[in-house]
């Protein structure tokens, strides 16, 4: 694995390249450019806000908490999607020339994670800045506002890690791709990307199951989105999508446990991939 490191470092250029290509290519002939990366998500915002206050009667803003985990769960998705057509695409350059392969996944985690800066950089824009002149829709910035290089270090690495899983699984096995887009349409509403995890501690089968909760809120991209709300903004106000109790702080220790797990996830994917690249040519 460390000459497997070293090799994708020595064709860092090239890396940089293929993520300058993309970014440029993806918007090229579009007005909005790089915009359409969060339209989309401020429009699902809307919605959401909505069908909440008109189903709850809440009067209190959940834009902020709602824009936290889809600007999240839109660059986990959209790159897991991406990266399992990243080897098939790109199969007439494996064929003709030698480069790493490991460097079509990254080149697609890397350029969705210029797109999810591009969409923090719009949300601190508008919660920190232009909205504060508006009553009740401005977000305070918090000291432990220094933790997001962190938890979006961790969200990286889990991405480049499933990115590789992917790429190599959907060229071997067709089924995989549409069980992947199948189930995370699926998985939107079963994790905290709409509604915060503080709500589901209360609701089955987590009510009285506290260790249940807690093996739940490992899973790492459910971690992540948390840390970011935890971090990011303040307590959830009473009866705010529907909460009963208290808010729970932030949880460092499954936050802990669910980086363990990211760079099992990590390894392990380097590792595969190291594994069953060299039959990528004779796929076909």
């Amino acid at each position: 694995m460390r000459e497997q490191l070293a090799e994708i470092w020595r064709f860092r250029d090239l890396l940089q390249q293929l993520v300058a290509r993309e970014i440029k290519v993806r918007y090229k002939k579009s007005v909005f450019g790089f915009l359409w990366s969060i339209i989309p998500v401020c429009l699902q915002v809307v919605v959401f806000t909505f069908f909440v206050k008109a189903a709850s009667g809440e009067t209190t803003n959940n834009s902020a908490y709602l824009l936290c985990g889809l600007i999240t769960w839109t660059f986990f998705s959209t790159t897991l999607l991406d990266s399992g057509q990243t080897l098939l695409v790109n199969y007439p350059i494996l064929k003709k020339v030698y480069l790493p392969r490991e460097v079509f996944p990254l080149t697609c985690a890397l350029s969705n994670f210029i797109h999810f800066l591009m969409g923090w950089a719009v949300y601190f824009s508008l919660f920190f800045v232009i909205l504060r002149f508006i009553p009740n829709m401005g977000v305070p910035i918090l000291p432990t506002l220094v933790f997001f290089p962190l938890i979006t270090l961790v969200l990286l690495l889990l991405v480049i890690g499933l990115s590789l899983w992917m790429s190599i699984l959907s060229l071997f096995y067709d089924d995989i791709r549409f069980i992947v887009q199948t189930f995370m349409n699926l998985l939107m509403f079963v994790l905290p990307v709409i509604i915060p995890a503080d709500v589901f501690r209360n609701k089955v089968p987590f009510k009285g199951h506290d260790w249940l909760f807690q093996i739940y809120m490992m899973n790492p991209i459910t971690a992540i989105i948390e840390a970011y709300r935890k971090t990011i903004l303040q307590p959830l106000p009473a009866k705010t999508f529907g909460l009963v109790d208290k808010p729970l702080p932030m949880n460092w220790f499954t936050f802990g446990g669910a980086t363990v797990i990211t760079l099992l996830i990590l390894i392990s994917g380097l590792a595969y991939f190291n594994h069953r690249k060299w039959e990528i040519v004779e796929r076909w």
